[in-house]
């Protein structure tokens, strides 16, 4: 019987030793109801259906079928269950996939068992939950991703024409359109086009960005 602002909780994790170890913690756990576990994927959605869990602990490495399946089975039949993946695994590619097919927390197993209770109640709560190690590798890779692209776009080679140097040289002075056109003895729509492939050669979208990054790379 599932009393009211209870958290249930179902364990899906194949070695008994730690389903035990973490039923033993969570059912001490003022607030906590039911926990109840599966040792096996091919049981998954029958415990499902009849432990009826508020959260669901899943493990990233279950036999036969791995945790990111796993994750897909349960939404595809249950797609408002609350999943908090806990795993050992803390590759950025399976956090952002896990995330991203449904999953509301991902939690490490060496996890504390203080923010393990807070995770749960987190994500019964409506929320979303990173241990704070798995927050650190996302940011960490977030930031590395960013350099390199920053780095790309300083580094790279910009091919523009002598034709495109002069209008940009316009363009940094702030003279409009059809003062360009008129200094250059070209159309103002030739000039626009000069304008979008400079903008597109040097990976900006506003006349600022532009003028920012011809000065860096010095273009102008």
């Amino acid at each position: 019987m599932h009393k009211q602002n209870e958290i249930n909780i179902l364990i899906v994790e194949d070695q008994r030793i730690i389903v035990e170890g973490l039923t033993l913690i969570l059912s001490k756990v003022e607030g906590f109801g039911k926990i109840s576990s599966c040792l096996h994927i091919y049981s998954l959605l029958e415990t499902i259906e009849i432990e009826k869990p508020d959260v669901i602990l899943l493990d990233f490495n279950m036999p036969m079928v791995d945790g990111i399946q796993c994750l897909k089975t349960i939404l595809s039949k249950y797609p408002n269950q609350k999943i908090i993946m806990l795993t050992g695994y803390d590759d950025t590619d399976l956090i952002r996939e896990a995330l991203n097919l449904g999953a509301k927390g991902y939690v490490l197993k060496n996890i504390a068992k203080q923010e393990l209770v807070t995770a749960i109640q987190t994500v019964y709560n409506g929320q979303n939950y990173l241990d704070e190690n798995v927050q650190k590798k996302v940011l960490d890779a977030f930031l590395t991703n960013a350099d390199n692209h920053k780095e790309k776009l300083t580094n790279r080679e910009i091919n523009l024409s002598n034709r495109e140097r002069e209008v940009l040289k316009l363009i940094a002075e702030g003279q409009s359109s059809s003062k360009i056109a008129n200094s250059l003895f070209i159309s103002v729509n030739t000039v626009d086009t000069h304008r979008k492939n400079i903008m597109a050669k040097c990976g900006v979208k506003k006349i600022t960005e532009l003028i920012t990054f011809a000065n860096k790379n010095n273009l102008i």
